[in-house]
């Protein structure tokens, strides 16, 4: 008896020594002023110091002091325009692509002091949704379906010129994709690229090949109504990625919104535990000991440490749409309505010390 006594109280002991060492996290979200009321979509961190974004009113926003203060202006004969995408290289390069017709991506090299058209496309229902670069020099820009394909363009040039992709696979009838973050295409160095879908069919296009060939794959994410499905992927090596979504028009329902996959992309597993709400983009957070999984969405953000499987609750902020990691940090930016940008961090709490 004595022995089974002293048994249970060796195991309470490390129960308790375990959960006094377990780290845990909690999430602050600072807005910074911006000077504009243009709904922002597009968001791009270069560093900590060095931030781009874009939206609604042709207008675009850049930061080169970690967001204390914010040049805003808008691109000149755009100034009807949504830029839902936005790339940026340095304070003084960038891209970015709008949803009215014609399509056309501008381009500066000059920190906005002038823009360039580097693409124009005037067929009906261009709609550029979300672009993305692999590398200094590749990218890729997907607009909403002008037939029975998505549409999208590369680039090899840094954005000088453009060529469209002919193997895109079929869509079904009333499946299409988000624009709602800049951020339903992931696109890898090495070749990966994976495209979400929604209405209809939530599913994955998957290539491994800069878009060569493809593969579709269903992530079972809600789907069946034009405002549901896969909103945003990301993925931090070429196996381990997950999707968030669910229905912006009814963003309170939280079944089936989220899932994660570690063989890239191919067999997709819903999240135990889901995020409380739609949520309409995911990036990764990484430093030296982390990794972290943050998704944002207009009512609130949360987070997963376990790459997608379970998700625990961040803050109730509301009204962002997007966000981007500064490299290497747990620490990034958040875009939204109203000309809403955010500094937010992951913080890593210490954890209790034993009791003596």
């Amino acid at each position: 008896m004595k022995k089974e006594i002293n048994r249970l109280i060796l195991i309470f002991a490390v129960i308790i020594i375990a959960a006094c060492n377990e780290v845990s996290y909690e999430v602050t979200l600072v807005e910074l002023e911006t000077g504009t009321t243009a709904s922002i979509r597009a968001l791009h961190v270069v560093n900590e110091f060095v931030i781009w974004a874009s939206g609604t009113g042709g207008t675009y926003l850049v930061s080169v002091d970690g967001g204390m203060t914010w040049k805003v202006d808008t691109i000149p004969g755009a100034s009807k325009d949504d830029f839902r995408s936005i790339h940026a290289w340095n304070e003084r390069e960038a891209i970015v692509l709008g949803i009215n017709r014609p399509g056309r991506a501008y381009y500066t090299a000059d920190a906005g002091i002038s823009w360039g058209i580097v693409y124009e496309n005037n067929n009906e229902g261009i709609f550029f949704d979300s672009s993305v670069f692999a590398d200094e020099n590749t990218g890729l820009a997907l607009s909403d379906p002008l037939d029975s394909t998505s549409f999208v363009i590369r680039t090899s040039d840094r954005g000088r010129s453009w060529n469209k992709l002919n193997s895109m696979p079929l869509l079904n009838e009333g499946e299409y994709n988000f624009a709602a973050s800049n951020s339903c295409i992931d696109y890898h160095p090495d070749g990966n690229i994976w495209i979400v879908t929604g209405g209809s069919a939530a599913r994955v296009f998957i290539s491994n090949d800069h878009g060569m060939n493809w593969t579709a794959r269903e992530t079972g994410l809600v789907d069946g109504n034009p405002s549901s499905g896969n909103f945003s992927v990301s993925f931090y090596d070429r196996r381990n990625g997950a999707v968030v979504g669910g229905t912006y028009d009814k963003p309170e329902l939280n079944n089936k919104i989220a899932a994660w996959s570690s063989d890239g992309g191919i067999n997709w597993q819903l999240s135990e535990i889901m995020p409380r709400e739609y949520r309409s983009c995911i990036i990764w957070l990484q430093d030296e000991s982390s990794r972290i999984a943050f998704a944002i969405g207009k009512t609130g953000c949360d987070y997963s440490l376990d790459n997608g499987r379970t998700w625990i609750p961040g803050t109730d902020d509301k009204d962002y749409y997007t966000a981007r990691a500064i490299p290497g940090t747990l620490t990034g930016f958040a875009a939204g309505s109203d000309g809403k940008i955010a500094r937010f961090e992951v913080k890593r709490i210490p954890p209790l010390l034993p009791p003596s």
